[in-house]
């Protein structure tokens, strides 16, 4: 599984340095398709969460940045 983890970490990290000019609707489109993408690659039945769609891109950037908060503590900590 891990191996999925960290190439998802890298196209992230590769993401927040070549997005400097995106507006936050774009970084939260690409966070978005990288990480939905690695759920559903290791659960084919995964969804997004039901209230996604109804977010700001705010909310979804503060539930993309647990995301990957998280993998980093559990991988580093």
């Amino acid at each position: 599984m891990s191996n999925g983890i960290d190439l998802m970490k890298m196209f992230l990290v590769i993401g927040e340095m070549s997005s400097e000019k995106n507006t936050l609707k774009e970084k939260v489109a690409y966070k978005e398709r990288i990480v939905f993408a690695t759920m559903k690659s290791y659960n084919p039945h995964w969804e997004k969460p039901s209230d996604w769609d109804g977010l700001s891109d705010e909310d979804k950037m503060k539930r993309l940045e647990k995301v990957e908060k998280s993998l980093n503590n559990n991988v580093n900590g």
